[in-house]
């Protein structure tokens, strides 16, 4: 211990000293680096070892900035080393600051800009001086913090809806995703933007709760403003007693919760699936990865189908893989492999002689069983509806009449296969409430289950045991999605029940519904506020709204209702702004969990296994800047650069930290006892490099 105490009052000597000179401090705690000094002369972050700060000490750069802060020389500044760059110098690094963030990696911007100053001779371009480190920074500091601004600027105090969800990169790191849907007083219109990623260690209800509420305070944006959230069903997102809706709603006491459809759709199909044979789900998998893994088979395969279709306008298609995740994406598998049925019987035929193989003798015996071939055939047309109605609610901009009308047909189209005539003509509510009753279904025999299934069934010679088998399958099947459907979106069916009320076709109608009955009206609004817009409400049909609006206007509630929030009377008043801010608010409410899954899609195309040291604030700053472009459909080519990012482009955005880092770091992921012990062992081995 005698030699350690030596080598620690060495250093400390060391240390003062070099402090004496007045260019060393300690590093900000709060910085994004693990460094612990900071060298204020060429603002470089430096570890406190003695060895490193007499490196540095020694350098011709540091030696350059002493010289150029020496009092003695009177014809030279302290600023002397600092650059002015033009407006037009910035506008150019900027727009390739934005191309590179858009479409192209961030290394490839050393090569990139000396490229343009060899071609830019004689113009603004000989002067580039834009490499990765300042492309780095200006992506991080100047172009992804403004757009935040704009955006949060643009909120305002206007009520909005957060979209959230979870993920996993490529590298296991967990991100918590947030979108944002509002009216915009600016553009006049709804729109739904990409918020920020945030990283998360631990997913419980009261750390994402602590993560949203910290982000909130940092960007600005009020939590009593957020009126509701979307979420994909998860119990630590929505769930009854204790969840991040139950901790945010304690903020936010009329918080609406918007179980997101696509997600329960693709669960009540994969529950319901659980019905039908093993055998269906092994040949839809077997069939891809057999020719997935050859292109030799495929080669095979592909001249053995020209030559059975020559003459024949049957066009090739390339088989699909199938997804665990997502049920209803088997809609394609199954199409695929219905088309090429023959083909891929001739096909496995040829291969059980030719290659001794057991999974092509397995596919072999599956595709010559006419009851998978049945199977399929049922299931075909079930698929393509849920899809259908999966798609609808993709969108970011649901029409909510339209839904609702959406998601009774597809109850309706599966209750008539099964269900006795005379209850499905009584109409959705009766059948919807009489799920449960076996009384109401027919017998599987006399089930219909499609034309497909009937004209097979014609052609194929089955004995009456496997066709009374083939039948009870898939009537329980059927029975099961129905089951699942009403069990999974009880909520979904009552919310948009409720938002067709501010369809423009049933607001414009003289019988409209009474105000009082309209949804939300006891949630969004104050006593004071109702009799005004009441009033408003029962004027909304006396004006004839044909002479200013076109027809798609007056079909969507998306567009019609910012075209009332903006509409004047002969006085030149708004005559019907207070109720539009209302029904608006109401249509700020999310419809499904797209939006988000969409933003995951463009974070796998970014953070690669090739780029997968891309840290967070990186990531949040390219995640901005494509989604902005996306949402306003534009691209890096059409960007102008706001007078705002003039002022952050200095040299000061080479030293800020991201919010990000900010956030994480006040959210507990260490013990603070395991934290203090670790910090402890960090001192103990900070020894000089020659120890």
């Amino acid at each position: 211990m005698g030699k350690i105490e030596k080598l620690r009052k060495y250093r400390k000597s060391w240390e003062n000293e070099l402090w004496a000179k007045g260019w060393l401090a300690p590093a900000d705690s709060t910085a994004n680096t693990v460094a612990e000094a900071y060298c204020k002369v060429c603002r470089s972050f430096l570890r406190a070892h003695v060895t490193d700060l007499k490196r540095h000490a020694k350098t011709k750069i540091h030696s350059d900035n002493m010289v150029q802060l020496n009092p003695m020389k009177k014809d030279q500044s302290v600023l002397s080393n600092i650059v002015k760059i033009s407006n037009e110098q910035k506008i150019i690094d900027l727009k390739l600051a934005v191309y590179v963030s858009t479409h192209t990696s961030i290394m490839s911007v050393d090569h990139l800009g000396e490229i343009l100053k060899v071609l830019g001779k004689g113009t603004a371009l000989a002067n580039l001086k834009l490499h990765r480190t300042k492309c780095s920074s200006l992506i991080q500091n100047v172009i992804a913090p403004t757009l935040l601004e704009e955006l949060v600027q643009d909120i305002g105090t206007n009520y909005y809806s957060l979209i959230i969800d979870e993920s996993t990169d490529v590298s296991v790191f967990k991100y918590l995703c947030l979108c944002i849907k509002y009216f915009s007083s600016k553009t006049e219109s709804k729109i739904i933007k990409y918020l920020g990623i945030i990283e998360v260690v631990n997913c419980s209800a009261d750390s994402l709760y602590d993560c949203i509420c910290n982000y909130m305070q940092v960007i600005g944006l009020n939590l009593s403003k957020l009126i509701g959230i979307g979420t994909d069903g998860a119990n630590n997102l929505c769930g009854k007693y204790h969840s991040l809706f139950t901790n945010l709603k304690q903020k936010s006491p009329n918080l609406q919760i918007v179980r997101c459809i696509c997600h329960s759709l693709n669960n009540a199909v994969s529950k319901a699936s659980e019905s039908f044979p093993s055998t269906i789900d092994y040949l839809c998998r077997e069939v891809y990865n057999w020719f997935h893994i050859s292109p030799k088979r495929r080669d095979e395969y592909k001249q053995m189908f020209d030559l059975l279709n020559s003459g024949l306008n049957k066009k090739f298609h390339n088989f699909h893989q199938i997804s665990g995740t997502r049920w209803l994406a088997r809609s394609f598998v199954v199409n695929t492999i219905l088309e090429h049925w023959l083909e891929l019987k001739t096909h496995f035929s040829l291969m059980v002689k030719k290659e001794k193989c057991y999974a092509s003798r397995i596919i072999h015996e599956m595709l010559h069983d006419d009851t998978n071939y049945l199977y399929l055939i049922i299931i075909k047309p079930i698929l393509q509806e849920l899809n259908s109605l999966n798609l609808t609610f993709q969108k970011n901009f649901v029409d909510f009449g339209r839904s609702y009308y959406d998601i009774c047909c597809l109850f309706i189209f599966l209750a008539k296969k099964i269900i006795k005539e005379s209850v499905v003509s009584k109409g959705f509510e009766y059948i919807y409430n009489n799920i449960n009753n076996d009384s109401v279904y027919r017998h599987s025999s006399n089930c219909d289950y499609g034309v497909g299934y009937n004209q097979s069934i014609i052609n194929i010679n089955l004995s009456q045991e496997k066709k009374s088998n083939v039948q009870t399958q898939a009537f329980n099947f059927i029975k099961q999605l129905l089951y699942e459907i009403k069990k999974r979106l009880p909520d979904n069916i009552e919310f948009f029940k409720k938002m067709k009320l501010f369809s423009p076709t049933l607001c414009l109608c003289q019988l409209h519904v009474n105000f009082i009955d309209l949804p939300f009206v006891n949630l969004f609004l104050k006593p004071s506020e109702i009799v005004l817009i009441e009033t408003q409400w029962e004027k909304l049909t006396t004006v004839t709204w044909k002479m200013y609006l076109n027809e798609k206007q007056l079909n969507d509630a998306n567009l019609f209702w910012p075209k009332v929030y903006n509409y004047k009377d002969a006085g030149g008043n708004f005559a019907f702004r207070e109720l539009s801010e209302f029904v608006l608010k109401g249509l700020s409410l999310p419809s499904s969990n797209a939006v988000v899954e969409r933003v995951f899609s463009i974070m796998n195309t970014v953070k690669t296994k090739s780029r997968n040291r891309i840290n967070a604030n990186m990531l949040d700053a390219l995640l901005r800047i494509k989604t902005t472009f996306i949402s306003t459909k534009t691209c890096c080519t059409e960007f102008v650069p706001p007078k705002s990012m003039y002022d952050k482009f200095n040299s000061e955005m080479y030293n800020k930290k991201n919010y990000v880092n900010t956030i994480i770091n006040n959210v507990e992921s260490l013990d603070n006892d395991f934290n203090d012990e670790l910090i402890n062992i960090v001192n103990e081995i900070s020894l000089p490099d020659f120890y």
